[in-house]
């Protein structure tokens, strides 16, 4: 079989916030969500790319040539239990690269991670779940109608996939419970009122797996980025100080999750 390529945006290592412990952590290029509000729009398209100023953005590369990259940081991965993590754009989207690069770490004892919006068939979360010990799952807006609005696509799938992600990881005797963490940008006037906080409780309440709530304030990283591309982006308001600690409180009081800035 030929060995899998994809275009990987960056390699960031040394990471403490995508998992516990150490981590490498893997970006691909390409998402099929388009999120108003997207930090990192150069993520978004797929295939390499380049910035107005030609440089590029992306690079292809072999499962085998980044899980030697990843290898060379295990000493640390083990003195810290930390591993790799697949982030994107969005990892679904290249299931095959992302099975052959989780199945090599796991091969080697690394603990695997895997941020994903939960946008993808189920025949693809069913592949990826004997290989993933901790999924950062993403949840945007627990609305419909704003989720098709503000991400571009259909929300049902997305909780149909973390149902599933849940209902493996209860019945998974290697590993228990705890395996999912719901990773939430809170966007001001967009998802942070109080209906939006309590569908996000009332998630995490009902899916025995989920252990954490990670609440991510919004930052306008993403509007220089898009400028560079030649792309619009929205601006939203910017918190005000200590924004991210009062969602925590607020989300703390509706649910026994551990909830925190990551």
């Amino acid at each position: 079989m030929p060995m899998q390529k994809a275009v990987v945006l960056k390699i960031d290592k040394f990471s403490t916030r995508d998992g516990p412990g150490i981590r490498t952590v893997v970006f691909f290029r390409g998402c099929p969500l388009r999120c108003v509000w997207c930090h990192s729009p150069e993520s978004q398209d797929f295939g390499v790319g380049r910035y107005l100023d030609g440089t590029p953005v992306g690079k292809e590369m072999t499962s085998k040539s980044v899980l030697d990259e990843v290898l060379k940081d295990k000493d640390f991965y083990d003195a810290s239990s930390g591993g790799l993590t697949l982030s994107g754009g969005e990892v679904l989207t290249v299931p095959d690269f992302a099975l052959e690069l989780l199945s090599g770490a796991k091969s080697h004892g690394v603990h695997t991670a895997v941020e994903t919006s939960g946008y993808a068939a189920k025949s693809v979360i069913l592949r990826f779940l004997p290989l993933v010990d901790l999924w950062l799952f993403d949840i945007k807006i627990l609305d419909e109608k704003k989720h098709l609005d503000y991400t571009g696509k259909p929300l049902g799938v997305i909780l149909d996939n973390l149902k599933t992600i849940d209902k493996f990881a209860a019945e998974d005797n290697a590993y228990g419970g705890g395996r999912i963490f719901l990773r939430c940008p809170m966007i001001p006037t967009l998802n942070d009122d109080d209906v939006c906080l309590h569908k996000i409780a009332d998630l995490a309440n009902m899916l025995s797996s989920v252990s954490e709530i990670h609440v991510e304030p919004y930052i306008p990283f993403g509007i220089e980025k898009a400028a560079a591309l030649g792309k619009a982006s929205y601006e939203a308001a910017m918190p005000e100080r200590g924004y991210g600690e009062k969602i925590v409180e607020r989300l703390s009081q509706l649910t026994k999750k551990r909830v925190l800035l990551p």
